[in-house]
């Protein structure tokens, strides 16, 4: 009879047990009526805070200490291009780009190895194949028998937008907003870094002054439209001319700072000669008309324990030089 499904066996004859058998079927009804009734409320808890979730616009997911999705709400589902029941059970290589799966994977090993609250920013790839910029803040979860750590939770706040404000205020910061040559205050900073650097002494460095010859002719004659494109051109050249870890900013006006790196003094002069000749080689086009223009350079190789900006001032000198004697020259210090 047990193996029937019965929980109790008595004979009808002997009413003592009967009794008490009733009172142990009572017990275990209340038992099954209270697992019932909590699993209703759990229930209710749940489908609770899944609907929480879900009006919430961050993505929003569960995972267990293996790095199983165990939830998550439609916001994650729309950044995924899933569903709930595609993401659930899977792990983040196979609903992610292996590209950017094995950065959250090695975070996700942290967090449970560490405990507490991660948060850090990275690149997310969408459906669409947009790559955006969002911070994760995840948390580890625990078991609410044993209190040990059983997975976690994270959200994802997408800061797009305010990496691009960040980019574009830098960008204003450190770059002429005419030419986007690095501006004087970047050039120093620069300076300055390369001042601490203990091996620049051995690489070998020279600076170069830079000033466009005539320049008030140009703006006279053409305009001061022309003028400016005579500037973009002048960098054009300066950048096919110095690439990194060359560097070289405009510092006001027609006149140019630049420093070349990792060259001996021969060649150091050899390059600053090639962009004085190439300037004077190559013209550029303003209102139909072939506008050309030259420029004089003053250059001082930078001295052992010499500053940079101690260096800019004897290509200054240089540059007066090479003005004196009659403009398109090199002069070095």
């Amino acid at each position: 009879m047990l193996d029937a499904g019965a929980d109790d066996v008595v004979k009808s004859s002997d009413t003592a047990a009967l009794g008490l058998a009733l009172k142990r079927a009572e017990k275990v009804l209340l038992r099954e009526g209270d697992l019932k009734r909590r699993i209703r409320e759990v229930s209710i808890e749940r489908n609770n805070l899944q609907s929480a979730i879900d009006h919430l616009p961050s993505p929003i997911f569960f995972k267990d200490g293996d790095g199983v999705y165990t939830g998550c709400n439609k916001a994650f589902e729309e950044y995924l291009g899933l569903s709930s029941r595609q993401i659930v059970g899977s792990t983040v290589y196979d609903v992610s780009s292996s590209k950017y799966a094995g950065i959250y994977v090695a975070a996700d090993l942290v967090l449970l190895k560490e405990g507490g609250v991660q948060i850090y920013d990275s690149e997310v790839c969408f459906p669409n194949g947009e790559v955006r910029f969002v911070t994760f803040h995840k948390a580890v979860t625990h078991d609410k028998m044993t209190g040990e750590v059983n997975g976690l939770a994270g959200a994802m706040l997408d800061i797009t937008e305010r990496k691009h404000l960040e980019k574009s205020l830098k960008h204003a910061a450190e770059r002429d907003h005419l030419t986007g040559a690095f501006n004087r205050r970047k050039f120093f900073q620069i300076a300055e870094e390369m001042d601490r650097d203990p091996i620049r002494d051995e690489l070998g460095a020279m600076v170069l002054v830079m000033d466009v010859d005539h320049f008030k002719r140009i703006n006279d004659r053409y305009g001061h439209a022309c003028g400016d494109e005579a500037l973009k051109h002048l960098v054009s050249i300066l950048q096919e001319h110095l690439p990194e870890p060359n560097i070289f900013a405009r510092a006001g006006g027609e006149e140019f700072f630049a420093i070349l790196r990792g060259f001996t003094q021969a060649d150091a002069w050899r390059r600053a000669d090639a962009i004085r000749r190439a300037v004077e080689a190559n013209s550029f086009k303003f209102a139909g008309e072939a506008v050309r223009l030259t420029i004089s350079i003053g250059a001082a190789m930078i001295g052992t324990d010499e500053s940079v900006a101690s260096a800019v001032l004897r290509a200054d000198h240089a540059l007066y030089r090479a003005k004196e004697s009659g403009r398109n020259e090199l002069a070095v210090d």
